[in-house]
Formats: C-alpha cells, sequence, structure tokens
C-alpha cells in the first residue's frame, strides 16, 4: 500500500510582503530623522556620541549605507518580479516585450542607486535656474526620459487590468514626485552645507517618496502575478 504524503502550503501575501517592507521603510526614517535632528541641534546628550560614530550609516541623503542597500535589494527584487512577469507572458504566448522593457528599467534602477551612475547625466557647467549646485542638472535629462518612458507605456499600461493600472500609476506618480519635482525643490533650498531644515526636510520627503514609490510598484507586480495564478508559498518539509 502506498502511502501519500500531503504537504501544507503557506501562502505569502503580496500584502504581507507589502507590510513588512513599508514597516522597515518607516524605521530607516525614523532613524535617519533622529539622526537630523540630533546633528543639527547637538542636544541629544550621552546619545550624541554613538550617533555621531554611527549616523551616516542611517542618513537617507548619503549612499554606501544601510538605506542604499535597503533600496537597491528593493529594486533588484522588483526587476526580477518584473521579468517572473515576462516569462509568464511569455509561457502563455503573449507579448512580453513591455515587461521585459520594465525589468531592465529597473534593473539599471537598481544599478543606479548602488553606483550613483546618475551622476553621468549631469551637463557639464549647466546650473538649473534657481539653483546653485551643479549637481543638480541631471534633473533636466532625467525629465525627458521619464516623459519618453511615459509616452512608449501609457497605452500598455491602460490594456493592464484595471487594479494593476491604477497601482502602476500610483506607484510612477509617488516615485517621480519623489525623485525629480522633491529633488528639484531641494536643489532651490540647497546651499553649500546641504544642511538647512528646509532642506533637510525636503530632501526626507524625498527619499521617502522614492521608497513608497518602488514598495507600490513591488506590490502591483506581485498582486498582478497573483492574479495570474502564480502565489509565493512556503512547503514544510513532512514528517517521515
Amino acid at each position: 500500500m502506498q502511502q501519500t504524503q500531503e504537504h501544507q502550503y503557506f501562502n505569502i501575501r503580496p500584502s504581507f510582503i507589502a507590510l513588512i517592507l513599508a514597516s522597515a521603510i518607516a524605521i530607516l526614517i525614523f532613524f535617519h530623522s533622529v539622526v537630523m535632528v540630533c546633528w543639527y541641534t547637538k542636544a541629544c546628550g550621552v546619545a550624541m556620541d554613538p550617533i555621531n560614530r554611527f549616523g551616516h550609516m542611517f542618513d537617507l541623503n548619503r549612499e554606501m549605507n544601510i538605506p542604499t542597500w535597503f533600496s537597491v535589494i528593493q529594486l533588484f527584487v522588483t526587476a526580477c518580479s518584473l521579468a517572473l512577469a515576462a516569462w509568464v507572458q511569455r509561457l502563455r504566448s503573449r507579448s512580453a516585450i513591455a515587461w521585459w522593457g520594465l525589468a531592465v528599467i529597473f534593473f539599471y534602477m537598481s544599478l543606479d542607486e548602488a553606483t550613483d551612475m546618475h551622476g553621468l547625466w549631469r551637463i557639464d557647467g549647466y546650473v538649473v535656474p534657481g539653483t546653485t549646485q551643479a549637481l543638480f542638472s541631471w534633473i533636466i535629462p532625467a525629465v525627458f526620459v521619464v516623459l519618453i518612458i511615459a509616452l512608449i507605456y501609457i497605452r500598455w499600461l491602460i490594456t493592464l487590468p484595471r487594479r494593476t493600472t491604477i497601482l502602476f500609476f500610483i506607484a510612477g506618480a509617488v516615485f517621480v514626485t519623489g525623485a525629480l519635482i522633491f529633488e528639484g525643490i531641494g536643489a532651490v533650498l540647497a546651499d553649500e552645507t546641504f544642511f538647512t531644515p528646509s532642506y533637510l526636510i525636503v530632501s526626507t520627503m524625498e527619499e521617502t517618496l522614492e521608497l513608497f514609490g518602488i514598495l507600490i510598484m513591488l506590490y502591483a507586480v506581485l498582486d498582478y502575478l497573483q492574479g495570474q495564478g502564480l502565489k509565493i508559498a512556503l512547503v514544510p518539509e513532512s514528517p517521515s
């Protein structure tokens, strides 16, 4: 008599993944805010010594630290999810070009976050009107790139399920608001120290919107895949 073994599947819902990531983002923002307040006021007592030593590891405005690492991973996972969606479309004999294109874009964004490649987009010797720092000149070509991508994808987006279309639009709006609009506001407010209260507030909002924009995009893709019948699940080993 053949004994059958049953496996119990524990489905991991996209909403659960989004909740975990949102909590992680909230923690990063909290530590960043504490560090900024302590650095600016110099009134955090005995906490000043560890904050001075380790605070840069939680500074959202810096590179090569914990928030950067988190953002790189979040972008990379989103790119992988988009590639999986493209693969699913191909298996079902549907057009996957748009999905592959988005996967490439997010892979590039992940690489850019890790290497600060958008610095190569800066226009030598050009300062955005109303600003004093040439390092913000990358915003100009970035605006054109975003507009071109939006024009290319707009017709494809409206062919997706309504829920996915709405989530994609929200993700894009949140991310672009942070990455371009608040970056532009920060460029106007920035001085040579990059440490005025107004600039710190705007730059924190910028990074927050970017992180949540990526999170919404990842949730949208995972939610779409779930609607296509794909689920993330844990399968515990069955007892002998």
